[in-house]
């Protein structure tokens, strides 16, 4: 009951800008419909599905292990496929902590004690920042090893093994991608992002949702309609629908775009907008600025541009699938409660083959050197539903997303020109 009233509420408060009169009716049969708006701090945000509705009755949406856990404990419709720390406290404080997502394979330590209330609001301090711990041993043949580690909140790790606290990725807009999986854990670099999103199901059923060995029909289900969502910003306060005045914002267009490597040309029409020749003068110097806000994304400046990273035209993927370490596990960076782990390259005595760490990312499969601290290159659309951002959640806001960059990577943006960037963000 609980967890429905949890998915249900941010739909209630959305339905000031209702856009479908029989929305009632298809949430009572277990379909959300196309583009139903989901209140976020820059307006509206929605989904369409290639099937036709959103099906709130698949197996996605079901628990399919012992512990009442699905795929949406932690993917949830309104925070764009992701979960919030605000959707993580509000489950606390209806269940007590109790909740299926409340579970010790995500608390901070595997042997935390959560035999009251009191003490499961402190085991769950990460999760309570949308944080699920996550990791790994050191593999077999890895190019680096373990040589100390800070682990305050102790999680398990080791010298032998990884512990880390992520953000659930957005369980959409997968008809442009590579990979699955931060540190593309379940493509390995094959591309093949269907069998990945199976690979990815089962270990889920089996893991998270501590379930028996899933029926091959069960995880295609969840496959396919995974592939079927596009997710994206489709209003925004002070212009209105992203379809207005020429612009090709929203889940639909979406769902049509092609993989291709291209600029973002969403508000192309935009850009240098007369204030009242469109709609309102306020409304259309948002929406100018929204297209300068593009015109820094694509540009080059500097010899550095978003882009580098985010080249999927309309989406902000990598169109190749590539990794990147955008300096998110720097220990200057590091959070209360993430651990530290320092790295030595095996075999050299250079001083500089010494590094440290909050989570190494793609080398916790590959064992390279090289792959330390890349992740995967994520979906920008719809960001304005799922703060804190980059895999660590280290950016509270998209202001901070875009100040990250420029202290960690050396980008360079006057004060105007990070606002029009922030304006874009919270568009797409």
């Amino acid at each position: 009951m609980s967890g429905m009233l949890f998915r249900l509420l941010p739909a209630i408060a959305a339905t000031a800008l209702a856009v479908s009169a029989h929305a009632g009716d298809a949430l009572a049969d277990g379909d959300l419909p196309n583009n139903f708006p989901f209140l976020n701090q820059a307006g509206f945000a929605g989904t369409y599905s290639t099937a036709g509705v959103v099906d709130l009755d698949n197996a996605f949406h079901v628990p399919q292990g012992t512990n009442g856990r699905s795929c949406e404990s932690c993917h949830l419709p309104h925070a764009g496929w992701s979960v919030r720390p605000l959707d993580v406290e509000f489950q606390f404080l209806l269940s007590g902590g109790t909740d299926p997502i409340f579970n010790l394979l995500d608390a901070n330590s595997p042997t935390a004690n959560v035999a009251t209330p009191q003490a499961r609001y402190a085991a769950y301090s990460m999760l309570r920042k949308g944080l699920f711990r996550r990791g790994g041993d050191v593999p077999a043949n890895a190019e680096y090893e373990i040589v100390a580690i800070d682990d305050p909140l102790g999680t398990g790790g080791s010298l032998t093994r990884f512990q880390a606290f992520r953000r659930p990725l957005a369980t959409a807009n997968f008809h442009i991608a590579k990979n699955v999986g931060w540190h593309d854990q379940n493509t390995n670099g094959s591309g093949n992002v269907h069998a990945g999103l199976v690979t990815q199901a089962t270990g889920a059923i089996r893991g998270a949702e501590q379930g028996q060995p899933p029926t091959p029909d069960t995880v295609e289900s969840i496959a396919v309609y995974e592939e079927g969502l596009a997710f994206a910003q489709q209003y925004v306060f002070g212009v209105g629908l992203l379809t207005s005045c020429g612009g090709r914002g929203g889940p639909e267009h979406l769902s049509a775009q092609l993989p291709v490597d291209a600029p973002f040309d969403l508000y192309d029409a935009w850009r240098n907008l007369a204030p009242g020749s469109c709609t309102t003068r306020s409304a259309d110097r948002k929406r100018a600025q929204i297209a300068r806000g593009q015109d820094v994304f694509n540009a080059v400046k500097n010899g550095k541009t978003c882009r580098g990273c985010h080249n999927a035209a309309n989406n902000g993927s990598n169109i190749d699938g590539r990794l990147f370490d955008v300096g998110a596990s720097r220990p200057e960076f590091r959070k209360p409660g993430m651990p530290l782990y320092t790295l030595h390259k095996r075999g050299s005595e250079d001083p500089k083959d010494i590094r440290q760490t909050t989570d190494p990312g793609r080398a916790l499969v590959s064992g390279r050197w090289g792959d330390i601290d890349r992740f995967k290159t994520p979906s920008l659309r719809g960001l304005a539903a799922r703060a804190p951002y980059f895999h660590n959640g280290i950016a509270a806001t998209l202001e901070d997303v875009v100040i990250h960059y420029e202290v960690a990577l050396g980008f360079s943006f006057t004060e105007q020109e990070r606002s029009d960037l922030v304006a874009f963000l919270e568009a797409l």
